[in-house]
């Protein structure tokens, strides 16, 4: 398994306050995607997306998601899975199929911090 990060998002209770602030600092760009409170951060061609900004969620039963949220692509989900329990981890959502973008499950590390670990399958269903 190699894995590496292959997106962050941006969590926030102001969506459009925050892209306007990653806009002006950094120059970055915005393309709307997916679900309402979710826009794609595109790297410096303007095509392709490098993270995301979105509405705060809680992956943590009692304290909203702060800070930045990352998501490590992985061979396997699965396999992944199974290595994070056996590492002292725990799983806070299990898998969850994003048609036509893959597996997802979130975990939290033995420190209390949450990621994600996908399995980019672009036939998903």
């Amino acid at each position: 398994m190699h894995p590496r990060l292959t997106h962050f998002a941006i969590n926030t209770d102001d969506v459009e306050g925050t892209q306007a602030f990653y806009g002006s600092v950094f120059g970055w760009q915005f393309q709307e995607y997916g679900p309402p409170g979710f826009v794609q951060i595109l790297d410096e061609s303007g095509e392709a997306p490098m993270g995301s900004i979105q509405q705060r969620r809680q992956l943590l039963e009692d304290a909203p998601t702060l800070g930045f949220e990352c998501t490590f692509g992985v061979e396997d989900v699965d396999v992944a899975r199974e290595r994070i329990l056996a590492a002292g981890g725990k799983i806070l959502m299990e898998k969850f199929t994003i048609p036509k973008v893959g597996h997802l499950i979130s975990f939290e590390d033995p420190g209390g911090n949450p990621a994600l670990a996908m399995q980019y399958d672009k036939s998903a269903e």
